[in-house]
């Protein structure tokens, strides 16, 4: 088993017909943009400023910004260390394993969202399970899983930081699906377009203790994996190096292939 791979798992995204006929050296940007209504996990918050922004006197313009922000905002890596504390921390992830990594991306939105009685409904705090990933391994006869991303239950709103009175919903990975990803699959990261690897209502984070005890490193508040095929795309993970950081804001990009296999 090559243990190279990442995984995503996607909750909240409607699915998107993806056409065959795909560029081999296609870039899809996964990362939500940076800015004054960045999200963040409840109590973090986010300030900008502007530095300068003009002409000199010598009659040449200058513009500079400043802000000042959690590691664990908008698009970001959780380093290993966030709970572990013999794991890696962020500038100990070692460059090849974010670089040009081949990654699959499961899409559980149908369990997520049944329709009843003609009525939407949306089950709370779905967790992925390990049968989740079996199934998904079967429908996609992919046995040597290296990589994994997964989609969301519920879109968050990006122009909100969460206040910390309201109780979050959004799903993500049960503990099952992190120890078969671990230990049976061994991949080298984990992702989700939710805001947390474990879901809304967790009190002890399990998927995260489990992923960080084995320098697992953690992708969360990814964008648009309902852009991404099942498999067959390759991920560049470029964090802010920060010396002994616990994560950091984060540019994901997907590389579609035109064959399924590097």
């Amino acid at each position: 088993m090559n243990p190279n791979l990442i995984i995503f798992v996607a909750f909240a995204i409607c699915p998107v017909f993806i056409s065959s006929a795909r560029n081999p050296n296609k870039f899809i940007d996964l990362t939500h943009a940076f800015n004054n209504q960045t999200m963040s996990w409840p109590g973090r918050k986010s300030s900008w400023y502007l530095e300068t922004e003009g002409f000199t006197a010598g009659g040449f313009w200058v513009a500079s910004k400043g802000f000042c922000t959690s590691e664990h905002t908008s698009t970001h890596i959780d380093a290993p260390y966030h709970f572990s504390k013999e794991g890696r921390k962020l500038h100990e992830l070692p460059l090849e394993d974010l670089i040009d990594i081949p990654g699959v991306m499961i899409d559980i939105y149908d369990k997520v969202h049944k329709f009843k009685d003609g009525k939407l409904n949306v089950i709370e705090n779905y967790a992925l399970t390990q049968d989740d990933v079996i199934e998904w391994e079967e429908k996609n006869e992919e046995k040597d899983l290296e990589a994994a991303a997964a989609p969301t239950n519920n879109t968050v709103d990006d122009d909100k930081t969460i206040p910390l009175d309201v109780n979050l919903n959004f799903p993500s990975f049960d503990v099952s699906s992190a120890r078969y990803l671990a230990v049976e699959r061994q991949v080298l990261g984990v992702g989700v377009d939710a805001l947390s690897i474990d879901p809304g209502n967790t009190k002890t984070f399990p998927s995260h203790r489990l992923f960080a005890s084995r320098n697992i490193y953690m992708l969360e508040m990814v964008a648009n994996l309902h852009a991404l095929p099942p498999k067959g795309f390759n991920l560049w993970v470029v964090p802010f190096k920060i010396d002994f950081g616990t994560g950091a804001p984060t540019r994901v990009l997907a590389r579609l292939n035109n064959k399924d296999k590097n």
